[in-house]
């Protein structure tokens, strides 16, 4: 599905939102927390719900502020600058497309607690486990009628976005969560992250590193 094409000037493994299929009980969770009609059905339908569903709780768009930055998170971006970190793994993966800086993600895995680096290069991404996957997910414990403010979308689905070594550690991790929850190629996760730093948070479509 995603590829590598050292001659783009795109960052990473190269697909589209549409190409992300969600699960049909995945889309009418995200449904509920963004409060839209259509359960979406893939990546671009989801990250769209999602615009629209922020747009109505604030007068602005995502900006890299707004990523979840804690001192002790299990995910970390590494770059030119020193090291952030983050609660979970979609924010430090979409960091690189959103300030055009290449660097390593290292995550933390839930079960096994290995760390899965991905280097983020200016021609693609090299990883540390060529079989890790990485989950999305959202709360089976949703507030139906909350406000979809950036607040509630980091309490039912930041604990949801984590990485994997392999889809046998995801497996055993998500049949003990309270979630409805994906796997996608570790790739793939980083062309999500990629996608909706251009589609969320306007990021430059042709960024390159600086």
């Amino acid at each position: 599905m995603s590829t590598e094409d050292p001659n783009s000037d795109r960052i990473g493994p190269q697909t589209t939102l549409s190409e992300i299929a969600l699960p049909p009980a995945l889309g009418e969770r995200f449904a509920t927390l963004y409060g839209i009609d259509d359960p979406p059905t893939d990546g671009r339908e989801w990250v769209e719900g999602m615009r629209a569903g922020l747009a109505a709780t604030r007068d602005r768009r995502p900006t890299v502020e707004d990523l979840c930055t804690t001192p002790d998170g299990e995910h970390a971006f590494v770059g030119a600058d020193g090291e952030m970190t983050y609660i979970c793994v979609l924010d430090p993966l979409a960091y690189p497309f959103i300030v055009g800086e290449t660097g390593t993600v290292r995550s933390t895995t839930p079960v096994r607690e290995e760390t899965v680096e991905f280097r983020v290069r200016e021609d693609g991404v090299d990883l540390s486990h060529e079989d890790a996957v990485v989950s999305l997910g959202v709360s089976d414990h949703l507030d139906e009628g909350g406000e979809p403010n950036l607040e509630a979308v980091y309490r039912q689905v930041c604990g949801y976005i984590q990485t994997f070594a392999d889809a046998e550690e995801y497996e055993q991790w998500a049949a003990g969560v309270d979630a409805e929850t994906v796997a996608l190629p570790a790739r793939e996760g980083v062309a999500v992250a990629r996608e909706i730093a251009v589609h969320l948070f306007d990021a430059d479509a042709d960024v390159t590193a600086a």
